[in-house]
């Protein structure tokens, strides 16, 4: 058997390294035009106009919310621990992540349950979590079509009046432009909410 020289080693070693950086890159290539295309189609999906009453009393339609950064949250007022855990998160995440961008972000309280949630009520909860904090409920059809606008499931779990409603978990993140961008599980922690926050908006300058 010959000797392997130092040269046809190293030329071999160099040949293997390009073929695989090679593979990596046609890899990353193919990932992110995959990414490219759910965004695409999650964007067209999820998200619409829709037309409500904020916690002052004031019409307030998707519309408003452009020119802002926004998270929104499908829930009700009687929600006895998901909806307060799921909204102290959200908020926890936009002040980490409006200390990372400088930019400030706007959260929102959307009623699946109008018919317990009156104006003051939705008033009185919000304020619970964030004077900043937006909510908003309205009739059982502008409701309905809200939820039906972002995909939430909600159902009415019995018919006293301590009923509960079964609802998605999601909280989704709107773009300056009211576009829908993605959504946060009930799984991720604040500051992994906050950190993906940092990389759609961006750092400070």
């Amino acid at each position: 058997m010959r000797p392997v020289s130092f040269l046809s080693l190293g030329l071999t070693l160099a040949t293997g390294a390009g073929l695989y950086l090679w593979f990596q890159q046609q890899q990353d290539k193919k990932i992110v035009a995959a990414q490219k295309s759910t965004t695409v189609v999650g964007a067209a999906a999820i998200g619409g106009p829709f037309q409500l009453v904020d916690h002052r009393g004031s019409p307030f339609s998707d519309k408003d919310l452009l020119g802002r950064w926004t998270l929104l949250y499908f829930g009700f007022t009687q929600c006895p621990d998901i909806c307060p855990e799921e909204l102290e998160k959200i908020v926890e995440a936009k002040q980490l992540a409006e200390k990372e961008t400088g930019t400030k972000l706007t959260t929102v309280f959307v009623s699946v349950d109008p018919e317990r949630d009156t104006v003051a009520q939705v008033a009185e909860y919000v304020k619970e979590f964030d004077p900043e904090m937006i909510g908003l409920t309205g009739t059982l059809e502008q409701t309905n079509a809200a939820a039906r606008a972002y995909r939430v499931y909600h159902s009415k779990t019995g018919e006293d009046k301590d009923y509960l409603v079964d609802h998605s978990i999601i909280t989704y993140l709107l773009d300056p432009q009211g576009n829908f961008v993605t959504f946060f599980g009930k799984n991720m922690t604040a500051p992994e909410v906050a950190k993906a926050l940092v990389g759609f908006v961006g750092p400070k300058a």
